[in-house]
């Protein structure tokens, strides 16, 4: 999902945009790469802080997500793919398109607001869906 996330720097952005023709939005962006992936996640950033499981900071790993808050609205409103080494591709704003930053940007940093792993659901046939995957 990273390689393809990073397949989509210098589309632009498009509030509430989901695809690479038209545009796309932070949380747009994560759910199509996820998608890639068969891993479906909700529309929203603030939607998408709620799955998976939380990683520390230091405990990043290439495809987790990172979040952000108080960005363009209060409360969780940014989210990109960690790419590693520190750094994240995200649908940044209509001037930057999607792009690369660094956790470590001041931005971010002082708006950073948590990591989350979100694995692959494993398919067990006789288990409901539901049951499977949070």
């Amino acid at each position: 999902m990273v390689e393809r996330a990073l397949s989509w720097i210098g589309v632009r952005y498009r509030f509430g945009g989901q695809d690479e023709k038209k545009g796309f939005d932070c949380a747009g962006l994560v759910r199509r790469a996820f998608g890639s992936m068969a891993i479906e996640l909700p529309r929203t950033a603030a939607a998408q802080y709620t799955q998976g499981c939380v990683v520390p900071r230091e405990e990043l790993r290439p495809g987790d997500l990172v979040f952000f808050r108080n960005t363009y609205k209060k409360g969780i409103s940014h989210v990109g793919i960690y790419i590693g080494e520190g750094a994240f591709v995200h649908a940044a704003s209509t001037r930057r398109a999607v792009t690369i930053d660094r956790l470590d940007a001041p931005y971010f940093s002082v708006r950073f607001a948590g990591g989350r792993r979100v694995l692959a659901p494993t398919v067990f046939p006789s288990v409901p869906a539901e049951l499977r995957f949070p």
